[in-house]
């Protein structure tokens, strides 16, 4: 057993074989070399973040929150927990963020689709300082936590993140943040093009819902099964935050190995149900998570 400070997790995924009754959910135990994960947190921003906050006068309708708005209750319930578990036992802290690149122009494509669909001009609404952009004090990146700034959806896309993940040695990404099908899940996609190997924290993050999947969070639910089917891992935030203890515990004893254990086999059910997982965040109306 390697004396190198370890994550150990129970990550989740979803078997499309057999074609005609896929075996569906499994776990399998693996393992995180600290000075190998990086803990990434993509598009946390937003000032409504902070408790007691105030919109402004004139906040576009996309972007006003309600009073219990379930983004903001998953920073500060899940995400602030999970960094601070995270830097505690000496994982590296990237943030992913969106901007208004100086070389976005009218003619933009994706300004355009967002007057269409969204109905926000980012030319206009994304100008600094805004407090959209604005990161909460209780998630704000602190100064040894690289910010990079991307314009589009993927965190890689016309981006350094990439040279600096490899910077710190980076082969494992935990993930969490918004939203699961756009900036993150595509985020995640490019970073398992580029080798990454990613665990998401499937309760740290979530979608925008159409009306027609707003009962049941569908949309979510089958972002986060895309990751487990075509990207990587998944797995609780309570799950990360009791492996991340397991290490610092195990540094304050001298050992070095979190003691967190997991199951040691693929753990499955047969009607391809994980045993033992956690409910995911907008699963639990369509199967067992």
């Amino acid at each position: 057993m390697t004396d190198r400070p370890t994550l150990r997790l129970d990550g989740r995924y979803w078997r499309y074989y057999p074609p005609e009754q896929p075996l569906g959910y499994a776990e399998d135990p693996i393992e995180l070399p600290i000075d190998e994960t990086v803990f990434l947190l993509i598009d946390v921003y937003g000032a409504h973040i902070e408790p007691g906050y105030q919109q402004p006068a004139g906040t576009p309708a996309f972007y006003q929150h309600a009073e219990d708005d379930p983004v903001a209750r998953i920073v500060r319930e899940r995400i602030v927990p999970a960094k601070t578990a995270a830097k505690a036992a000496g994982l590296q802290v990237v943030y992913v963020t969106n901007y208004l690149s100086p070389g976005l122009s009218e003619g933009n494509e994706w300004r355009n689709m967002s007057i269409r669909t969204c109905g926000v001009d980012v030319l206009e609404e994304w100008r600094p300082p805004t407090p959209i952009l604005e990161h909460a004090p209780i998630i704000a990146p602190g100064p040894d936590e690289p910010l990079v700034r991307k314009q589009l959806y993927s965190g890689f896309f016309e981006t350094n993140l990439d040279s600096v993940l490899r910077g710190y040695g980076a082969r494992n990404l935990v993930v969490v943040g918004f939203d699961s099908r756009i900036c993150l899940g595509t985020t995640v996609t490019d970073a398992m093009y580029r080798d990454y190997r990613v665990v998401v924290l499937r309760d740290a993050t979530r979608t925008m819902e159409y009306p027609e999947t707003a009962e049941g969070e569908w949309a979510n639910w089958m972002a986060i099964r895309f990751i487990e089917s075509n990207v990587g891992y998944t797995i609780t935030t309570d799950a990360f935050i009791a492996a991340c203890e397991a290490v610092t515990a195990a540094a304050d004893a001298g050992t070095g190995v979190g003691t967190g254990a997991p199951s040691g086999a693929s753990t499955v059910a047969n009607n391809g149900t994980a045993t033992g997982a956690s409910t995911a965040s907008g699963a639990s109306t369509a199967t067992s998570a």
